[in-house]
């Protein structure tokens, strides 16, 4: 997903190929892959030639934020589970500090309420 994420527009089996660190892969394998993607929903697909070409369904940041909607609503106690994710932040300085300053910058909802 990083390759195409980086690549920003519609990237082929062979251009991801082409990029991926360590060892070559074979191409079956990374079709593989790219097609469970698509089954997944997380990548489009579209004819080019005789092939495919992929590119993101979603942003980075968009299954981040499905993927921590899912683990609060899956969990009897979502207080808990924020509760644990803020203290292990404190591991984290800059992350800690990064999401201070959005919480701050944040509009209030309740703001046009009064």
């Amino acid at each position: 997903m990083d390759v195409v994420w980086r690549r920003g527009d519609w990237v082929g089996v062979n251009d991801i190929l082409s990029v991926l660190p360590g060892q070559r892969r074979a191409y079956t394998t990374v079709m593989t892959i790219v097609t469970r993607l698509c089954d997944k929903g997380l990548l489009q697909r579209q004819r080019r030639g005789r092939g495919f070409v992929y590119k993101p369904a979603h942003s980075k940041e968009e299954l981040a934020a499905r993927a921590l909607r899912e683990v609060l609503a899956s969990t009897e106690d979502p207080h808990a589970v924020l509760v644990r994710f803020v203290e292990d932040l404190e591991a984290s300085p800059q992350l800690l500090a990064r999401l201070r300053a959005l919480a701050h910058d944040s509009p209030d909802p309740d703001q046009d309420r009064r």
